[in-house]
């Protein structure tokens, strides 16, 4: 069951292990900005130092962090405890692998309403096969009161793997803002943009060699080019591997940026090519902006999405982006069907509203009048 509506305003704690830049802290950001006419107050809190995306909040929140140390660090748990027992909220969030141990230190600390959700594998085995985190997880999902995942495939992990109880399992789609009439302009097809994390999981490394191979190659690529949007760990490597294919003048690495909404309605055509997603909030953004996707065929995308709306290519396989690439370049009719299809679904399956309206109710948030 859902919580109880109070008709007080309602404090929420979102506790996220870092709260940089990337899919699962959008999520978050769209859930306090998109929450304006509820009855809350949005806490987020970090385990760790990294709080950057806190500047693309617009709404007013409160962000701590707790200053967790590398490993097992006890001092975090009391640091919570002592936060959590000041707060007083209704409900606590956390997100992934990395903070659902946190629950025992919510239930001690009186929370009401305890509420996890996995948006992918994060700091977990890949493919959730760790026996003892699995048996972890269970255990600690006597004390979450509903237990969130993002897409179809973590829900068959979740409910078969993990044996978490239906009654409190529930699938919940991210959500992003759409518009209903958006306009594009442009014919042109030699920007190519991707968005996220520089993780080996990510794999730009991969977009970038298969980029590299479609202009040795195919003559329609000698104007085209490349930019690759965020930062982390393997920014150096990518910095020489872009030196080292000659290819300065067309992959640019934009690092980290505020103004992703404008950076996709410039584009021609977003690509993605991780080695895992669950439910990428990148992909569902530039559907929304009418920009068309490729995305390697990976996790849970081809739940939510299908060829009807998108191009798949195989996982980690050079030649196979690269000949979607070119196809996907020279199509223009197919882009145009394509993307006006995955515009409509986005619109009517993957709305914030809908994402915040659920939460909410699990959160035991009433709207205002």
């Amino acid at each position: 069951m859902l919580g109880i509506i109070n008709l007080m305003t309602q404090k929420v704690v979102h506790l996220v292990y870092s709260f940089g830049c990337g899919g699962l802290e959008k999520v978050i950001v769209n859930v306090i900005d998109q929450s304006a006419n509820y009855d809350v107050e949005h806490i987020v809190v970090s385990l760790t130092d990294e709080i950057s995306m806190a500047e693309q909040i617009k709404s007013p929140v409160t962000v701590h962090s707790l200053g967790k140390q590398e490993g097992n660090d006890l001092s975090s748990h009391r640091k919570l405890y002592r936060l959590l027992k000041e707060i007083k909220p209704n409900a606590v969030q956390t997100y992934n692998f990395g903070t659902i141990e946190y629950h025992l230190t919510a239930k001690i600390a009186g929370v009401p309403i305890r509420v996890h959700s996995d948006h992918g594998r994060g700091g977990d085995h890949p493919q959730g096969k760790n026996k003892l985190h699995n048996l972890f997880r269970k255990a600690i999902s006597y004390l979450i009161d509903h237990y969130v995942v993002v897409s179809n495939d973590l829900y068959q992990w979740v409910a078969n793997v993990l044996a978490i109880k239906p009654n409190k399992l529930a699938l919940v789609f991210n959500g992003v803002t759409v518009e209903g009439d958006v306009v594009r302009t442009s014919n042109s097809t030699d920007k190519f943009v991707t968005v996220g994390r520089l993780d080996n999981v990510k794999n730009q490394k991969l977009m970038i060699e298969a980029f590299a191979l479609a202009v040795k190659i195919y003559p329609e690529f000698s104007n085209s080019c490349l930019d690759i949007v965020g930062d982390g760990p393997l920014y150096e490597e990518l910095h020489e591997l872009i030196n080292s294919l000659e290819l300065q003048d067309k992959v640019t690495l934009l690092g980290y940026r505020e103004d992703i909404p404008e950076i996709l309605k410039d584009a021609d055509i977003f690509v993605l090519s991780s080695n895992y997603e669950a439910m990428p909030m990148t992909i569902l953004e530039a559907m929304a902006l009418k920009t068309p996707v490729i995305c390697t065929d990976v996790g849970g995308i081809s739940t939510f999405i299908s060829e009807q709306e998108a191009w798949f290519s195989k996982p980690r396989d050079i030649q196979a982006l690269a000949h979607v690439m070119k196809n996907v370049k020279n199509n223009s009719q197919s882009r145009q069907q394509k993307a006006e299809v995955a515009h409509r679904l986005v619109f009517k399956q993957y709305s914030v509203e809908r994402m915040v309206d659920t939460y909410m109710a699990m959160y035991g948030v009433a709207k205002i009048n």
